[in-house]
């Protein structure tokens, strides 16, 4: 097991708790998604993993470490990065300058170059810009330079919050390729997703999380079967899936 998350409570400050006993697992090279409705606290799992809220009681294990009270920085260099919600890029910097911000802590120059021919060729559109300045860019093209910046220190765990909120269907689309892509490169992923039925499409497993607690866990596809999981956080899309099943089905027959 790569990452885990035991009886965890957490909150902000001194503001309420927003987390109550949660548990969770991710095992190396998965792709587990966490859904929910608004104010489940599905964001406040992965701002507690990389050191950004205030800890009650319970532990998150990288690896072999412990590392529930660790800073972020500590974190960021025990091969954790975050792909944070909305505003993740720096727009007044060019694309090039924002991929060598999240290289923060390489010191070799040489390293920081090979890494960074290694983001242009994983996403070709950037090497194209790579002198603009990444706040004129589309929703799209910003999410990849976030996704490029997070990649530059060859992360073990990607934490994705909301990956695809804002983005148009198509390049929704292509943004869960590149996922898959990151996936495929050694990489593992938990993401917090809006868009439930994608998400789950394409990952392992997947948690659902309610009030701050654990609600529902499984295989991503169970979950996507689950009728609970399909009327409270699929709507249409589960009833297209279910749709095209049947009639793939009388095709069949």
């Amino acid at each position: 097991m790569i990452l885990e998350i035991q009886s965890l409570t957490a909150g902000y400050n001194a503001g309420p708790d927003i987390l109550h006993d949660v548990n969770l697992s991710v095992h190396e090279n998965e792709i587990v998604t966490i859904i929910g409705p608004n104010g489940a606290g599905k964001s406040t799992i992965l701002k507690s993993i990389f050191g950004l809220t205030d800890i009650r009681n319970g532990k998150i294990i990288h690896g072999s470490r412990d590392i529930t009270y660790h800073k972020t920085d500590q974190i960021i260099r025990s091969g954790i990065a975050m792909v944070s919600q909305g505003q993740n890029i720096f727009p007044d910097l060019t694309v090039e300058e924002n991929l060598e911000m999240g290289a923060f802590i390489r010191q070799d120059k040489k390293e920081l170059n090979q890494k960074k021919e290694e983001v242009f060729s994983f996403f070709p559109i950037l090497k194209k810009f790579r002198e603009k300045k990444a706040g004129i860019l589309s929703g799209g093209e910003r999410q990849m330079v976030a996704l490029g910046m997070s990649l530059m220190l060859s992360p073990e765990i990607l934490l994705l919050d909301e990956p695809s909120i804002g983005l148009a269907p198509k390049v929704m689309q292509e943004v869960f390729e590149k996922i898959l892509q990151i996936r495929e490169s050694g990489t593992t992923i938990l993401m917090v997703e809006q868009n439930a039925a994608k998400a789950l499409t394409i990952s392992d497993r997947g948690y659902v999380l309610e009030l701050g607690k654990n609600a529902l866990e499984g295989k991503g596809k169970d979950l996507l079967r689950n009728p609970r999981v399909g009327e409270l956080y699929l709507g249409k899309s589960q009833k297209a899936l279910t749709h095209k099943k049947k009639s793939v089905t009388k095709k069949k027959s």
